[in-house]
């Protein structure tokens, strides 16, 4: 026999922070929450949201479905409306991350601005991920700060991480990764001249 959910399982739930009466939108996320929002607060927060194909008729409630995680657009959604914006300091660095890139792409720049901030506090730990993210989204000055970071590692580790355009001025920009790049390769030169050298 196969089981059938029950009202309880297949009903979403409401957001506690963003469960307002008179909202004029219901984001769903993909754990199958919903969160009552403003299109005004939208509009004037975000570059990216709401889509351009909803309806801006009062009398009407839609419904969003995203691919976003309900902990992911509680927090992204504290940076559209007029309150002191949410602690992300006790946030692991991948939950950071997947805030990042809700924020990137639906261009809630104070979230975007907030998290980059917030993933310096990774970089010494987790330099190749920050510098992929960094990459990805163009924040020049966080792949400058993680440039001495990688010094010595090996370019064609960061190949894959980089875009053409930041590969080609990757150890330009940077005087430490300018040394790094030459300084391995006088390293191979000395080794092929040791053991080629006849004593």
């Amino acid at each position: 026999m196969l089981r059938t959910p029950s009202d309880s399982e297949s009903r979403p739930k409401s957001s506690t922070l963003f469960n307002s009466a008179d909202a004029d939108l219901i984001v769903q996320s993909s754990d199958n929450v919903h969160f009552h929002l403003h299109k005004n607060n939208l509009q004037y927060t975000t570059g990216g949201f709401p889509p351009a194909d909803i309806s801006h008729d009062e009398d009407l409630k839609e419904t969003v479905r995203l691919t976003e995680s309900s902990v992911t657009l509680e927090l992204l959604f504290q940076f559209v409306y007029p309150r002191q914006f949410p602690p992300l300091r006790g946030l692991d660095l991948d939950s950071l991350l997947l805030l990042a890139e809700a924020a990137e792409k639906y261009q809630v720049f104070a979230a975007c601005i907030t998290c980059v901030y917030q993933l310096r506090d990774f970089e010494q730990e987790h330099p190749k991920r920050i510098l992929e993210f960094a990459a990805k989204h163009d924040y020049r000055e966080l792949i400058e700060d993680v440039q001495p970071i990688l010094a010595d590692t090996p370019l064609k580790e960061l190949a894959d991480i980089l875009p053409d355009r930041v590969y080609k001025n990757w150890y330009r920009a940077s005087p430490l990764v300018s040394q790094s790049f030459f300084k391995e390769e006088h390293l191979k030169k000395i080794a092929r001249n040791t053991f080629s050298y006849k004593f």
